[in-house]
């Protein structure tokens, strides 16, 4: 959830890969094996994909991810 809500500060909907996790019942003990996934709607428009993507892009630089050593 901490993805998803530091999405929202980018004006990006994300969904918790654990909100879609089958679990009948509570069954399987432990937390959900989705819980590092995240998952996104392709059913938008292109111009709203490419602008949600690139917000993110920029939440992800700004947290310090995806940066390859010698990388300013």
């Amino acid at each position: 959830e901490k993805f998803m809500r530091a999405a929202f500060t980018h004006r990006v909907l994300t969904v918790p890969g654990e909100f879609f996790d089958v679990n009948p019942r509570r069954v399987r003990a432990g937390a959900s094996p989705l819980g590092s996934f995240v998952r996104f709607s392709f059913g938008p428009p292109r111009a709203n994909l490419e602008a949600g993507l690139s917000r993110l892009a920029e939440m992800v630089r700004a947290a310090g991810f995806g940066r390859r050593s010698g990388d300013p």
